[in-house]
């Protein structure tokens, strides 16, 4: 039986690679969501200032007319800007994700013994803030090259421009939002481990034999249900969250409330607005949680083997 400590450790180190190879896979259709997101702000922006349509028009308004564009003005390289720093986000985020759930999970086991569906979703809960102070300040800046024009993008400039113009707490802008976002990696790990021990006991009954280990589909199919349903579940907050970012709020004006945001959505627009763009959310979300826990799984092995016995993984 491993320890608590090499368990998290295992689990911490399959997830970071795991969260990094899916990263990058997918990079290119990150860069160009957000780039869409930024060049809708200003569109509504202008809209607001009265300007023609004519040069709004001129503006990208669809994720193959952004890459498109991106192509055209920066090439392939465009598609990868700054993909490392992404790639370093995401690793650490899963590593400390990981590292915190199990540590919590085994210590819930301790007090209150097995661990249901829904304790999975509160110990994920609890796992997400952990690694919040770390991953922030990376994804404020990763933000900030993704959306600049241009093929330079200094990561140490960007990170002292954002300080200037908001101090420190600019670098954790936006964190009252994982008040509810914390959800969807806990509803995604929570109802994968969920599925997970329903298939290895199914998988273990009809082979007689114990096993411990999903197939690279197993984990590939269930990873991306989990991941579809805490997308579809959190989204509401998520396109609140985007509205609620974008907005220009003049001196001495309030800035809008995610509850306020949400409600005025389904007043002025009825409720499956709250569900616009969700497709093309899911769809990444999807993508990137089920090559990562793919992954993740068949790293765990090796990683695992690793951890608990270095001296024989050395000779082989």
């Amino acid at each position: 039986m491993a320890s608590n400590s090499t368990e998290a450790i295992e689990e911490a180190l399959s997830a970071a690679c795991g969260g990094a190879f899916s990263s990058s896979c997918l990079y290119p259709i990150e860069i160009c969501k957000n780039r869409l997101q930024a060049m809708q702000k200003k569109q509504n922006q202008s809209e607001q200032e009265n300007v023609k349509k004519e040069e709004e028009e001129e503006h990208p308004t669809t994720m193959i007319s952004v890459a498109k564009d991106l192509y055209k003005s920066e090439g392939v390289p465009g598609f990868y800007k700054g993909f490392q720093y992404s790639a370093i986000q995401s690793a650490t985020e899963k590593a400390i994700y990981f590292w915190g759930y199990t540590y919590i999970l085994k210590t819930w086991k301790k007090l209150f013994g097995d661990v249901g569906t829904a304790s999975s979703v509160l110990c994920g809960c609890l796992a997400e803030w952990v690694h919040l102070p770390v991953t922030l300040p990376i994804d404020a800046v990763t933000v900030r090259i993704q959306t600049v024009k241009g093929s330079k993008a200094n990561p140490l400039q960007i990170l002292a421009s954002i300080i200037r113009e908001s101090g420190i707490k600019g670098l954790y802008s936006g964190w009252t939002a994982y008040i509810v976002l914390c959800l969807k990696p806990a509803i995604t790990y929570g109802l994968f481990d969920a599925l997970k021990r329903w298939i290895l006991k199914r998988n273990s009954m009809r082979g007689g034999r114990e096993v411990k280990v999903l197939t690279a589909l197993e984990a590939f199919l269930i990873g991306a249900i989990a991941r579809a349903v805490a997308t579809i579940a959190v989204f509401p907050y998520t396109r609140a969250k985007v509205i609620v970012k974008s907005s220009q709020v003049q001196p001495g004006e309030q800035a809008p409330s995610i509850a306020g945001t949400v409600s005025r959505i389904v007043k002025n627009e009825g409720f499956l607005s709250l569900y616009q763009g969700c497709t093309p959310e899911v769809t990444r979300g999807v993508l990137s949680a089920a090559i990562m826990l793919a992954v993740k799984e068949k790293i765990a092995a090796t990683v695992r083997q690793m951890v608990r016995n270095p001296a024989r993984s050395s000779l082989k």
